[in-house]
């Protein structure tokens, strides 16, 4: 069976956002912190700011991201071939 489901992680939010040098937002115990992420792995997050200043955040206590660009978009099925069998309504 196939399955093109896609698991849409704060990891992997941080990974495009660092991808793509877009601003970011991190929840960590209640707190925003704003920057641009430096780094990223599986432990941690490194942001820095434009006030020449950073931040390294533990993974396991980030509760949420923000990204300041599009979401990210599924291509959509231009046309599609009914199933043997299927009737179309209409």
């Amino acid at each position: 069976m196939f399955s093109d489901s896609v698991l849409y992680t704060i990891g992997t939010a941080l990974n495009r956002a660092h991808d793509n040098n877009v601003a970011v937002q991190v929840l960590v115990e209640g707190q925003w912190l704003t920057g641009r992420v430096a780094a990223v792995d599986g432990h941690g997050v490194v942001l820095h700011s434009d006030d020449a200043e950073h931040a390294v955040v533990r993974m396991g206590s980030v509760s949420a991201v923000r990204v300041f660009a599009a979401a990210p978009m599924r291509t959509p099925i231009v046309s599609a071939i009914p199933m043997p069998g299927y009737e179309q309504a209409g």
